[in-house]
């Protein structure tokens, strides 16, 4: 219990628990008194919620709040219980309403290379003209196929997938044909040769769809 002394200021507090209560803060030093503040304010609010927080600690409170949520508890039991059975046979489902069991549905194996935007690859592409490689990035849309040189950002081949004439591949690298028979040298970075197992499908998809003719339904 908190006790304050309501004369004119300044103010005395002083503070009475039961045993079971154990002792709380803030301390209030012997013998001192408050003026009216908002220091004063914030002190007594300290005091007030500390001193629930104790209470609540004590076995009578403790007994007396058990008793409570066992008395919900019973309640909740009697007047809230449903008649409904439960399927055990049904793994993670407490209710059942005699519905099937959904079969979980698997992605598509490489789902990504039919997407409609562009798919990118880290290669190497051959510059006959200068003899030397350059690191690019392969990007195969379902109606281009873009070459971007990675430091400089600038393409530096681009051509429609309906221009494909076809191509060859090996383990590490594949020659795409186009137009009138010219070529494009790639090879994967890191020997990586998932990629070029990969390009090698996306192409089959983005020329087959770059050749079908459009629908005007």
């Amino acid at each position: 219990m908190l006790t304050l002394v309501l004369v004119p200021v300044p103010h005395s507090v002083a503070v009475s628990r039961s045993k079971d209560v154990p002792p709380f803060g803030p301390p209030i030093p012997k013998g001192v008194t408050f003026p009216k503040s908002a220091v004063f304010r914030d002190f007594l609010l300290a005091k007030v919620i500390n001193g629930e927080n104790a209470a609540h600690k004590s076995e009578k409170f403790r007994a007396m709040a058990t008793r409570t949520r066992q008395e919900y508890l019973k309640d909740l039991a009697e007047n809230f219980v449903s008649t409904t059975t439960v399927d055990s046979a049904v793994k993670f489902s407490f209710i059942t309403l005699g519905a099937k069991k959904k079969e979980r549905i698997k992605p598509r194996k490489d789902a990504h290379l039919h997407s409609v935007g562009a798919v990118t690859w880290s290669v190497v592409a051959r510059d006959f003209g200068q003899s030397m490689d350059v690191e690019c990035l392969l990007g195969i849309s379902n109606e281009f196929i873009v070459l971007i040189e990675e430091e400089s950002k600038n393409v530096v081949f681009n051509c429609s997938c309906r221009d494909v004439i076809g191509w060859t591949s090996g383990v590490m690298s594949i020659k795409i044909f186009y137009e009138r028979g010219e070529c494009v040298m790639l090879s994967a970075q890191d020997s990586c040769g998932e990629d070029v197992r990969e390009i090698v499908q996306r192409l089959e998809v983005s020329t087959v769809l770059a050749s079908c003719p459009p629908c005007h339904c």
